[in-house]
């Protein structure tokens, strides 16, 4: 059975990290979206809110699961499950870079451990979760 994780802090979970998962999931056996904290960014809303917002967006998708990491490196996180495949997703020659990053970073780490890229649709490229929360913090202000 090939698994992978789809790691991200997902704040908020939307239609480019769906549009990711879905192709992912066609790909593996089983996909594990995994909520991770990123130190650099805020904790809002809160994990239960991003875990049901995510668990409403993925209902059609029977090979997915969640899982949460609080504290672990994802290559730890990985590792210590024996997974050996991690997804994410790529808008622009930006996010290609920071990726090619993380890969390095993760595979100092675990050794084992591959990076699946794919590419978002068209449509979903200009679509970044702080752009999303920059809109959703101005509505809220009206």
């Amino acid at each position: 059975m090939k698994k992978a994780i789809y790691p991200g802090s997902f704040d908020p979970f939307h239609e480019g990290h769906l549009n990711i998962l879905v192709k992912a999931a066609k790909l593996f056996d089983e996909v594990i979206v995994v909520i991770t904290k990123n130190i650099s960014k805020s904790e809002k809303p809160d994990l239960n809110q991003r875990i049901e917002k995510i668990k409403s967006m993925i209902k059609g998708l029977k090979n997915v699961k969640i899982e949460i990491n609080e504290n672990k490196l994802t290559a730890d996180f990985a590792k210590q499950r024996k997974i050996k495949y991690i997804v994410r997703g790529i808008r622009d020659s930006q996010t290609l870079d920071y990726e090619i990053e993380l890969y390095d970073g993760n595979k100092s780490i675990y050794d084992e451990l591959e990076t699946i890229l794919f590419l978002s649709d068209n449509k979903n490229r200009k679509i970044s979760s702080t752009l999303l929360k920059e809109i959703e913090k101005y509505k809220s202000e009206e």
